[in-house]
């Protein structure tokens, strides 16, 4: 910890991170928009449940594209995320059976949050 007289805390300040800034998703994007305070933290994958199966997350993630794999032998009991793609009723489609981007952006004008799976 630095005191106020101590000659660390006056050439360089209060140590830790700086405050402000959110985090969000955008979902079908890979990129953030193009506005002051705000960049890509990463791109990634729409992630989730499988449709038909119960038990799984009601909250769609963004799963990087680099993940970090720390096993790779399954255990007796896990759950499973599978990867989102658009379905479209409209044929031709350029985006059917196609899977959904995501981007999680970062904005230094609020407080934020961020767990980023498989990281």
């Amino acid at each position: 910890l630095c005191l106020p007289n101590d000659p660390e805390y006056l050439k360089n300040g209060l140590p830790g991170p700086s405050v402000g800034g959110a985090i969000y998703t955008r979902w079908g994007r890979t990129t953030c928009p193009d506005t002051p305070g705000t960049e890509l933290v990463y791109e990634g994958r729409t992630g989730g449940s499988y449709y038909e199966q119960y038990g799984g997350g009601a909250s769609y993630l963004c799963l990087p594209n680099d993940p970090d794999y720390l096993k790779s032998v399954l255990p007796s009991k896990y759950a499973a995320l599978y990867g989102t793609e658009y379905q479209s009723p409209i044929s031709p489609s350029s985006l059917h059976q196609h899977n959904v981007p995501c981007a999680v952006c970062y904005t230094s004008n609020r407080t934020s949050e961020l767990m980023i799976p498989a990281k």
